[in-house]
């Protein structure tokens, strides 16, 4: 594959060289139309000086003589001219020195209507030769008879020699101007592309180490490569950000792996040191379900945020009703509640159908999981509120606690991957800090938000901002 300066060398070149071709044709035949009309003013202009240094008078052929005072005068030899003269009734009276054969005298010639003593101009073909020929019917006043006809000669190959060394110029300069156009542009295309090799030189250098350290310079004097550069970079933010992301996600995974299996090593390790009782054995096979429960909950967690990553976390649109999304999710959750000694209310602040264009498991994931935050996390015997309304264009579904809320200075990471609140209680109800880095994800592919207010000791409140079908 061709590089960008050769590809641009190439496409620039042909398009001069196609430019030059026009640009010469229209040259060479404009000017071959001026050298034609040039040729024929100069005959036009020979024929008749030669009828008026010729004698005017009717005298006999013998006297129509080409003097060589004339040829002088005429100036032949300079113009490549050739004259002649011919007799009233058709007889060549004389001819110039220059002039080796015969050039006839047409029938049109001697014919043509001219009573001011005009000039006809012929093509004849004599002697495998074309002329030009300008013929002048001489009178001696308006209207009257011939006296003779005065007659200028040129070769058309004089016309075409001087067409051919127009040509060669033309042709040669043009491929003198497209060499030296196309080294200039080599050369200048390599200093306009300089700055893109450092670009690419510098990019080439960056390593993973060095993607919160190093950025690619931004030239000031140039707008294109400063857009480049900045793109880049932007990229090289974005990459950083994700770098990091994913560090911290690889970390945090492996710890809470880490953790459950570790558990479940150790238990089973001290089961297998002695025999147990059938009840000892029951209640290591209980911890261990626990700790199972906990690995498939995390591994569900993060399959969803893998999901989430490459764009699949909503696998269908559909028309959903937020109302019996809540309800059903509440329906599910009913165990959990009264094991609590809690209840979950559903609130609708309208009667209206409450409906978004968007993913329904995925719809239900999130309401589930902020109301189980809501019923794990509260005192027991304390209620949650579901309320759903529309502030147009949105439906709003708010979860509300009244447990013991949440520090200030935990909110703005609440929705970050791994974070916990408080680690210990998290860990005692099976919790791994994905449960709102899903929650977020899911709503913001709906193109919708999540929020949170809290005050500590008075509890939460988490809201959830969907676009109205």
């Amino acid at each position: 594959m061709k590089s960008l300066r050769a590809r641009l060398l190439i496409s620039f070149t042909a398009l001069l060289a196609a430019a030059l071709t026009v640009f010469g044709v229209i040259v060479w035949l404009v000017a071959r139309e001026a050298m034609s009309r040039d040729m024929d003013d100069v005959l036009r202009g020979k024929a008749l000086l030669l009828g008026r240094l010729a004698p005017p008078l009717p005298l006999p052929a013998r006297r129509l003589l080409i003097e060589p005072w004339m040829e002088q005068e005429l100036q032949l030899q300079e113009h490549q001219v050739a004259v002649q003269m011919f007799t009233a009734d058709g007889n060549l009276g004389g001819k110039s020195s220059n002039l080796r054969i015969d050039m006839p005298l047409t029938e049109t010639a001697r014919h043509s209507y001219h009573p001011a003593g005009g000039v006809e101009l012929e093509t004849l073909a004599v002697g495998g030769r074309e002329w030009r020929v300008a013929t002048h019917p001489r009178r001696e006043r308006w209207g009257e008879p011939v006296v003779f006809y005065a007659q200028a000669v040129m070769p058309l190959d004089a016309l075409d020699a001087r067409g051919y060394r127009l040509l060669v110029w033309l042709v040669g300069g043009g491929a003198v101007m497209l060499c030296a156009v196309a080294a200039t542009a080599w050369f200048l295309s390599r200093q306009w592309l300089r700055s893109i090799s450092s670009l690419e030189e510098a990019a080439r250098g960056l390593s993973t180490s060095e993607l919160g350290i190093r950025r690619l310079f931004v030239p000031s004097d140039d707008a294109e490569l400063a857009a480049l550069a900045s793109s880049f970079n932007h990229l090289l933010d974005r990459l950083e950000t994700a770098h990091t992301t994913q560090q911290r996600f690889t970390a945090d995974a492996s710890h809470e792996l880490r953790t459950p299996l570790t558990v479940l090593r150790g238990e089973i390790e001290v089961a297998l040191r002695k025999p147990r009782t059938t009840e000892e054995y029951r209640e290591v096979l209980v911890s261990n379900k626990e700790e199972i429960e906990r690995l498939s909950r995390l591994t569900e967690n993060m399959l969803a945020l893998a999901h989430v990553d490459v764009g699949d976390a909503i696998t269908q649109r559909e028309l959903v009703n937020v109302s019996e999304v809540c309800s059903t999710v509440i329906n599910r959750l009913q165990n959990l509640a009264a094991e609590r000694q809690m209840i979950i209310q559903h609130e609708d602040t309208t009667t209206e159908p409450l409906s978004v264009n968007g993913d329904r498991v995925a719809l239900e994931r999130v309401i589930f999981n902020l109301v189980e935050n809501a019923v794990r996390y509260s005192p027991t015997g304390e209620n949650v509120t579901v309320r759903v309304s529309k502030t147009t264009p949105w439906i709003e579904i708010q979860i509300i606690d009244t447990g013991g809320g949440i520090a200030p200075e935990h909110l703005p990471h609440l929705f970050e991957r791994f974070y916990r609140v408080d680690k210990a209680r998290s860990r005692t109800h099976g919790g791994s800090g994905l449960g709102l880095s899903i929650v977020k994800a899911l709503v913001e592919a709906h193109g919708g938000s999540v929020s949170v207010s809290s005050e500590v000791g008075h509890g939460s409140t988490f809201t959830v901002r969907l676009p109205a079908a």
